[in-house]
């Protein structure tokens, strides 16, 4: 996951497509989550600054089905955006 608070979309779109996204397998959108509904869920965010300063890590997650749930509460959370078809 990358931190984007205070980027625009487009620097946001820049950002996957640099980082995640491939020239054979172009990115179709990103999905936006603030960090305050990943520590209700007990969950935290830290820092991981390869491959990018505002690269992270979400940690916390047990080695429990319950994660399942909580990956479900995160997604109904967020906020997709999908990008227009070049």
């Amino acid at each position: 996951m990358f931190r984007t608070a205070r980027m625009v979309e487009a620097e946001i779109v820049g950002l996957g497509a640099q980082y995640v996204g491939r020239p054979d397998l172009p990115l179709k959108g990103h999905c936006n989550l603030v960090a305050h509904d990943i520590f209700l869920e007990g969950l935290n965010v830290v820092r991981a600054p390869i491959p990018h300063e505002r690269h992270a890590n979400i940690i916390g997650w047990a080695a429990d089905p319950q994660n399942r749930i909580i990956a479900r509460k995160l997604a109904d959370r967020a906020r997709l955006v999908i990008y227009q078809s070049q």
